[in-house]
């Protein structure tokens, strides 16, 4: 049954707390000046108004996660320091009699809110900071950083024959009969049968689908369900890692530089404040992410008329709609497009020729706009300037065009906006190295944008203490 925190203390409380909490502590600072009441407000749906016991105030328990970020701690931890922290214990409403939440009631209010409960009381935050006059936002700043799985990433052929102990163990849990009966899919192939790993990789996944068409005749197969349809995914090699964390991916924010987990992409405000957050599996791009970032700041009531981004965001498609929207981008040209000097466009033939006068054979859409003209092999191989122009392990050419009708708008004051967008690599920089965002606290994705969610209210509420 929901109860709202009615924030009351007795005088034996107040007595403790006056004469041992630090003023000018910065959870002093940060409970004066910025308002988390309406925590139970937001959250009273997710409660019966009249059914069942009544519940710990959600605005204690919020407080609490809240604690766990700003001071790194896990729910065992916190929960340790609220028996004897004072100035935990005011922080979170709690009076000096009151019993201390156990862990899993933390484990069960998170499930409870889920990603678009922690999304409601994110935006409710911004929007009171911008009632208040804390954020301004006549740029939008936008970036992305990775954020590492908590979960060790395994080769494709470990996760296929594990998938099918896994499989077998789920099945052995309703029928132990039945899984007996397909023991023989458990053992893993022997490897010295094989000439290559590939053999024996597509060896393996062929047991495997033996192993799923098998469960799929099983009258057990509705309660396998999801392990089939997980397993099913790692066998048509749809980038799955881990069996601990399916939703990570592989993915790359540096060259040569692969990381195993999640991208956190982010609006800013010049004053520093998070405005929009958006979790990806790592294996997705920059650049699609800017519209919803832009629109979701806009629903906020913000009204930004410049945006500063870096050179992985220059594609016509976001210049176009960034136009449509009448802001204007302060947005780096991109290397790629600087370095296909000398070769040229021929409008009647719709191809591009290169320095030696070789014709491009072909040309792909390119999911950012434009499209990708490539040469011929052939050409390539024979032409005495492959060693410059090819890439390292490229057999042939290929030269990105764009065809947009937009011309891209290029700042005069570009190394002014790439100072102001520094703030939001500031941002980011505070996330991981006072609040441990480079590691996810949780697994699967839901779940790790709760973190980022309560990580970014944080540091809003910090900047917002800081100016009140």
């Amino acid at each position: 049954m929901f109860r709202k925190n009615d924030g009351q203390l007795n005088f034996f409380d107040q007595e403790i707390f006056s004469k041992m909490i630090p003023q000018d502590h910065p959870l002093v600072k940060i409970k004066n000046n910025v308002d988390l009441s309406f925590v139970d407000q937001e959250v009273a749906c997710h409660y019966s108004p009249d059914t069942g016991r009544p519940c710990i105030p959600p605005s204690v328990l919020f407080r609490i996660l809240f604690l766990e970020i700003w001071a790194n701690l896990s729910d065992v931890q916190v929960c340790r320091e609220l028996q004897y922290n004072v100035l935990y214990r005011w922080f979170c409403d709690l009076a000096w009699s009151d019993p201390v939440p156990d862990p899993s009631t933390l484990v069960v209010f998170r499930r409870r809110l889920g990603e678009e409960g922690f999304r409601r009381l994110f935006d409710r935050l911004v929007e009171d900071l911008q009632a208040k006059g804390f954020i301004k936002g006549k740029w939008v700043l936008v970036d992305g950083t990775k954020l590492v799985a908590h979960a060790a990433a395994k080769n494709t052929l470990t996760l296929v024959r594990e998938g099918r102990a896994r499989l077998l163990k789920a099945l052995a849990q309703k029928s132990l009969e039945e899984a007996k009966k397909l023991s023989r899919y458990a053992e893993p192939l022997p490897d010295r049968e094989y000439s290559s790993q590939a053999e024996l990789l597509a060896a393996e996944k062929e047991v495997g689908r033996e192993l799923v068409a098998a469960l799929k005749q099983h009258k057990e197969v509705p309660a396998l369900k999801e392990e089939l349809a997980f397993y099913e995914r790692v066998l048509n090699g749809e980038g799955v890692g881990s069996f601990a964390d399916p939703d990570a991916r592989w993915g790359f924010k540096k060259k040569n530089e692969p990381f195993f987990g999640y991208k956190v992409y982010a609006t800013a405000t010049e004053e520093g404040f998070v405005t929009a957050v958006k979790v990806t599996p790592g294996n997705e791009a920059e650049a699609p992410q800017l519209p919803e970032l832009v629109e979701e700041t806009s629903r906020k009531g913000l009204r930004p008329r410049r945006l500063a981004a870096d050179k992985g965001y220059d594609y016509p498609n976001i210049h176009e709609y960034l136009q449509e929207r009448n802001i204007r981008p302060y947005i780096p040209e991109r290397a790629s497009a600087k370095k296909e000097t000398g070769f040229t466009y021929d409008g009647e033939k719709d191809c591009m020729v290169c320095p030696q006068g070789k014709v491009s054979i072909g040309k792909t859409e390119h999911q950012n706009g434009g499209y990708i003209y490539y040469f011929s092999k052939k050409d390539c191989q024979k032409c005495p300037l492959k060693q410059g122009c090819l890439g390292e392990g490229s057999t042939h050419k290929r030269v990105y065009r764009n065809e947009s009708p937009l011309k891209k708008v290029r700042a005069k004051c570009l190394k002014v906006a790439m100072r102001v967008r520094k703030e939001i690599e500031r941002v980011f920089g505070h996330a991981k190295t006072w609040h441990k965002m480079s590691r996810a606290r949780y697994r699967g994705i839901k779940r790790v944008a709760l973190q980022v969610f309560l990580t970014f209210m944080v540091i809003n509420a910090k900047k917002a203490a800081l100016i009140g």
